[in-house]
């Protein structure tokens, strides 16, 4: 098998490091850890052009707080979130030869301290779901595994919650 073998994962860049494959866009609620919402792409796909389709299908109530790292900041994210109603809580990005300013490094380190759910439910999946590496070739059976790996994850949460 060679890494062509399948024609819709693509490669990228992290780092220095060389990745092939795919990437999973998640939504998940910063309050209990469920993942509301989400899709695989071909790796090579930004964070931030995945944002609006993430967010529809978080089916979020209106003024909730919207919480995202510096992969979704954009001027359109944020009008966006405006539009629908929501309150924006994307991480600000620093730009060459513009540091942040003190508030906005505070407002960055208060987003990151909420985020630590989202995160560990990420973290999860990728370890006790296996599902850091695809087990299928092409998207539409990528997102069936990421799908049916989220389903069983809300589920044994919300056993253990009821506890």
């Amino acid at each position: 098998m060679t890494y062509s073998d399948d024609n819709e994962a693509a490669w990228i860049k992290k780092g220095k490091r060389p990745y092939y494959g795919y990437k999973a866009h998640l939504s998940v609620d910063a309050k209990d850890g469920y993942v509301l919402g989400g899709h695989v792409t071909p790796a090579n796909v930004a964070d931030t052009t995945e944002f609006e389709k993430l967010i529809n299908e978080s089916n979020l109530h209106k003024d909730s707080f919207v919480l995202a790292d510096k992969g979704y900041a954009s001027e359109k994210n944020r009008t966006i979130l405006k539009d629908k109603g929501y309150a924006d809580g994307i991480m600000t990005k620093a730009v060459r030869n513009k540091p942040l300013t003190l508030i906005q490094t505070i407002f960055n380190k208060l987003i990151s301290s909420v985020r630590y759910k989202v995160e560990r439910s990420i973290g999860t999946l990728k370890r006790g779901y296996q599902f850091s590496r695809m087990r299928y070739k092409g998207l539409k059976k990528g997102n069936m595994e990421l799908l049916l790996n989220v389903t069983a994850f809300n589920l044994k949460k919300a056993a253990i919650m009821m506890e």
